[in-house]
């Protein structure tokens, strides 16, 4: 039915549609009882750009399409607009008068109104006012949610049980996604933040600026590094406190990259800085861990307890899930930090929003996945443990497991021993050379004589020091050794000579040989032959050198897995955080520099491990 008394619209009225921009000429209706004429476009399947005096508006089809593109592309609005000017007219002639942004409003907008109403605010009475804090955000059916997805008297069930309802937080920061100072946020407030994945703003903001004045100490030199980027814990604890408010589950697992430093003092923090409704339940367990892709970055003395490998009942869980989110969402950095605080946070909550959506509709081929493979795993490892256990007595399985059993028992930080501490077990290259040079001190007390001023302990030693710098510019100083080293020959192989001659090898001195320095043999007892080692070499000579090379092996295995510990985490940092070629250049030198240090360590390894098969001891 037609209106009797149309209102015609703005002379230069303007929709924005899937195949262009176009200027139309639209009629509203002027009734008495006519409706507004934003919500007469509404019905019609046109957003406005304003409800006062709308001149540009954009179909539904639009908004919906621009808007699943964003989410699962990444692209931006501005390109978005680019492609219709051009779908409009592509010669550059006659383009009409951008609304690129008033096209962003519209789409901030909409992004807005569909997560209210996915999150059913239009069926609460209270409406949209009645939003709690964080009502938006998708919950996780994976995570325990008391009244939902748990038994009766879950939470009277034994402390060996409580992993099957522990929630598990796992937090991280991403300056990719950090935001330039646009504006304000008394200027741009957001329609939503707050209702999602990001805390409340004012709230947020006055605790910051309340801690300014912390300077938090590192208690991790692997992380010193990191903490110098951010010296605050005020930021992190906030939004801990604010992800766990309301929570009524009794173990919760906290995987942060440093939270054996955050941790440290969280207890006295909460006690004596954070709001009184930020505090968190006394019957809460929280219990530390760092994810297993930053563990590496971190120093082994006493970091068992905060090792997802050897936590009771978190399987194998990693802790890295927000590297996997924030891989999917760095491209969002060029398009979110010129825009306004209020506007990014919606924006970053729809996305993210969308994330967590996507991994709920996959969660059952996930999780099928995932069980069909931990019960093959399970299966192996069950039948290793249970051949290993046969193995051993009875008495010392039981010891083992009773410690295994307190030291999980214990809380933070850990009093107990750690029984899955294994550094020092071997015997370092500097400890035997105590030890020998203790040895040879006993034999001189007990009226052993000595054979020459130069010991045995120090004749083997510096034989096997490597040399890390260039060898072509230390061969005059090596040669000078070498002197010196002919003359040690009698005192410790006496038979090297006769060897020698009845061999038929004719070996000149090495000071005077013609080869490099690098290249002569040294003549030590693992380049005897096995029936001539004792008897040409000085009594215990043999031995000495197998202690020796064999702590040497040991102190270069440790060395080289720290060396590559700090590669591994120079790499981690370089692909996150380092961009364009002069930096990446420096970056890639500096890391080769590090390589090199692991391949020389790694040589001198193996230089020491064919050897000490071939010592021959009696």
């Amino acid at each position: 039915m037609r209106c009797s008394s149309p209102v015609a619209s703005h002379e230069k009225f303007q929709v924005l549609h899937m195949n262009g921009l176009h200027n139309v000429a639209v009629n509203f209706c002027g009734c008495e009882r006519a409706l507004p004429h934003h919500v007469q476009l509404l019905r019609r399947g046109l957003y406005p750009a304003s409800q006062v005096s709308v001149k540009t508006c954009a179909t539904f089809s639009l908004l919906h399409h621009l808007h699943l593109l964003a989410l699962s592309s990444k692209g931006s609005t501005y390109d978005f607009y680019r492609a219709l000017e051009k779908a409009t007219n592509n010669v550059g002639v006659c383009v009409p008068p951008s609304r690129y942004r008033t096209l962003l409003r519209m789409v901030l907008q909409w992004r807005h109104l569909k997560m209210l109403k996915r999150g059913g605010r239009g069926h609460d009475m209270t409406g949209i006012e009645g939003t709690q804090s964080g009502e938006l955000a998708v919950a996780c059916p994976s995570c325990p949610h008391p009244g939902i997805n748990l038994p009766l008297g879950w939470e009277d069930v034994p402390k060996d049980k409580q992993f099957l309802y522990q929630l598990v937080i796992c937090m991280d920061a991403n300056f990719r996604l950090k935001n330039q100072l646009v504006s304000t946020y008394s200027a741009d407030p957001g329609l939503g933040t707050g209702m999602a994945y990001m805390v409340d703003q004012l709230p947020y903001e006055s605790y910051v600026l309340s801690r300014a004045s912390d300077a938090d100490i590192s208690t991790c030199v692997g992380f010193s590094a990191l903490a110098k980027a951010n010296t605050k814990y005020a930021n992190m604890d906030y939004i801990f406190a604010s992800s766990i408010l309301y929570t009524k589950l009794l173990l919760v697992i906290i995987s942060y990259d440093i939270a054996c430093q955050w941790f440290v003092n969280l207890m006295k923090r909460m006690e004596h800085d954070w709001p009184l409704e930020l505090h968190v339940n006394s019957a809460v367990t929280l219990r530390p861990q760092i994810p297993k892709l930053h563990e590496p970055g971190h120093q082994r003395v006493g970091h068992e307890e905060f090792s997802f490998n050897y936590a009771p009942g978190v399987g194998m869980t990693d802790g890295e899930c927000p590297e996997r989110i924030w891989a999917g969402h760095n491209a969002l950095g060029n398009a979110t930090k010129t825009q306004g605080p209020g506007s990014r946070h919606d924006v970053l909550d729809d996305h993210f929003g969308h994330w967590n959506w996507m991994k709920y509709t996959g969660m059952g081929s996930t999780l099928m996945r995932r069980y069909k493979a931990g019960l093959r795993e399970r299966n192996v490892q069950v039948e290793a443990h249970c051949g290993f256990t046969v193995s051993l007595l009875d008495v010392l399985v039981g010891e083992w497991e009773q410690t295994c059993k307190e030291w999980d028992e214990d809380g933070y930080p850990k009093k107990s021993t750690s029984p899955y501490h294994t550094e020092g077990t071997t015997l370092s290259e500097a400890q035997v050379r105590k030890d020998l040079a203790d040895e040879e001190s006993s034999r001189l007390q007990e009226g052993g004589m000595a054979m020459h001023s130069t010991s045995a302990s120090t004749f083997l030693s510096g034989t096997t020091a490597h040399q890390e710098a260039s060898l072509a510019e230390q061969r005059n100083a090596l040669r000078t050794r070498l002197r010196h080293w002919e003359q040690l020959h009698s005192v410790y192989i006496p038979g090297l000579l006769q060897l020698q001659a009845d061999l038929a090898i004719n070996s000149p001195p090495p000071s005077v040989s013609n080869s490099q320095p690098e290249e002569v043999e040294l003549w030590l007892p693992s380049s005897l032959p096995m029936d001539r080692c004792q008897t040409a070499s000085m009594e215990g000579l043999p031995e000495m050198e197998n202690k020796l090379r064999t702590a040497q092996c040991h102190d270069v295995l440790d060395n080289v897995r720290h060396i590559l510990c700090i590669k591994a985490r120079m790499v981690e940092f370089k692909n996150k955080h380092v961009r364009g070629q002069r930096d990446g250049t420096r970056s890639r030198s500096v890391i080769d520099r590090v390589h090199a240090c692991a391949r020389v360590a790694a040589e001198k390894y193996r230089a020491a491990r064919r050897v000490v098969p071939t010592i021959h001891i009696i």
